[in-house]
């Protein structure tokens, strides 16, 4: 990477800085609303940042990896649900770019800002007809549907021969019903609600095959030839798209605790601060998110350094990745919790800062990328010899 390219880079991470003071205050009014404010999803358009992993083509930064990544955990430090929304919404413009180009046209032709939420996970039974597939269904979790015009949904799609291959469809959000079940735990701002299809037809065009994103053989490569990201593989990538959010509000957290200890008395007899038992944890917790976050950045980088020089991925370093993350993820777990214990009684209040970001992080364990088993096995398998996907 160039001067010139570090230069703009850093230049995207710091506007994207600027801003979190900005969210810190809107925060609370989102999250009780269950939705990012429009000023909000106006800033990340303002910016440019939603755009910089769409191609040039249609006017994107086409940028590396790496930098939408540590965006979205820039902005996690001010909203943790601004950090996931943007994690999910600037990530979709790389799986809009491996979409044949007649997709990717009607996504960006008359709209170059146009975004797309989604409900990836296959759920239902796309019918075959001519010319594509109908689809029903109910589509959860689709963080910043309100804000996008297209939506990319996970279904299984009936082929002539018999065979149900997972394919990603691309739906305008005008074929969808938006249902408003968003009463959560955590990340409420998301507004991660349902999407309802009825019958909806997705032409043929406007599919892609999950597998062909998985090895980076996906239409976009003759699209867009000289942008490395549309061929590599998708999960050597998309894992560090929504864990970002959790470091930084950890580390968010440990620094709260840290200072609202300082002078709190216990029993009105002792400072908590004095407390060997308070230091220790308080630093295991700070060390455990400092790791998290010395994993997270080295691996990130080196993926996306790996990309967008146009290396072969192996599939070791995919696997070995995918642990990674999930390790990240259970340190800054453990560290929340650590800093729960430490904190007694004080968080349990509504308007106490560390309830929602303890909220926050537990709601961001529920997400498929950073569960223990399905990060694990594989890489014990290769090591042992075994096929990772066995």
């Amino acid at each position: 990477m160039n001067g010139r390219n570090f230069d703009e880079r850093r230049d995207l991470v710091e506007a994207a800085r600027a801003l979190v003071p900005a969210l810190e205050a809107r925060a609370p009014a989102a999250n009780a609303a269950g939705e990012l404010p429009a000023e909000t999803i106006a800033d990340l358009h303002r910016l440019g940042i939603l755009r910089l992993l769409q191609p040039r083509r249609f006017g994107g930064i086409e940028g590396p990896f790496a930098t939408f990544a540590e965006i979205a955990e820039v902005l996690s430090e001010g909203c943790a649900s601004t950090g996931w929304v943007y994690g999910v919404l600037a990530e979709h413009s790389w799986i809009v770019a491996c979409f044949p180009e007649p997709a990717q046209r009607e996504v960006w032709g008359e709209n170059p800002l146009a975004v797309a939420s989604s409900s990836l996970a296959p759920r239902n039974l796309a019918r075959r007809v001519p010319g594509g597939w109908r689809l029903s269904g109910r589509h959860p979790f689709s963080s910043g549907c309100r804000h996008a015009q297209w939506a990319i949904i996970g279904a299984w799609c009936e082929e002539p021969d018999g065979s149900k291959p997972p394919r990603y469809l691309l739906v305008p959000m005008r074929d969808i019903e938006v249902l408003d079940d968003w009463e959560v735990l955590g990340l409420r701002a998301t507004g991660s609600r349902t999407l309802l299809l009825d019958d909806v037809f997705v032409p043929e065009h406007r599919s892609v095959l999950l597998s062909d994103l998985a090895r980076g053989t996906v239409p976009g490569v003759a699209v867009h030839p000289g942008y490395p990201l549309v061929r590599a593989p998708r999960f050597y990538l998309c894992i560090y798209s929504q864990v970002p959010t959790a470091v930084a509000v950890a580390r968010k957290a440990v620094d709260f605790v840290a200072r609202s200890l300082t002078d709190r008395i216990a029993r009105g007899v002792r400072k908590v601060a004095e407390s060997e038992v308070v230091q220790m944890q308080l630093a295991e917790a700070a060390a455990e998110v400092d790791a998290a976050g010395l994993i997270l950045r080295t691996r990130r980088e080196a993926a996306s350094a790996a990309v967008m020089a146009g290396r072969t991925i192996p599939q070791a370093d995919i696997v070995a990745g995918r642990r990674d993350v999930v390790f990240v993820h259970r340190l800054v777990s453990r560290a929340m919790e650590r800093l729960g214990e430490i904190a007694g009684t004080q968080w349990v209040y509504d308007d106490n800062p560390l309830q929602p970001m303890l909220r926050d992080v537990m709601t961001t364990a529920m997400h498929g990328a950073v569960n223990w088993q399905v990060g694990m096995v594989p890489y014990g398998r290769m090591r042992l010899g075994l096929p990772p996907d066995g």
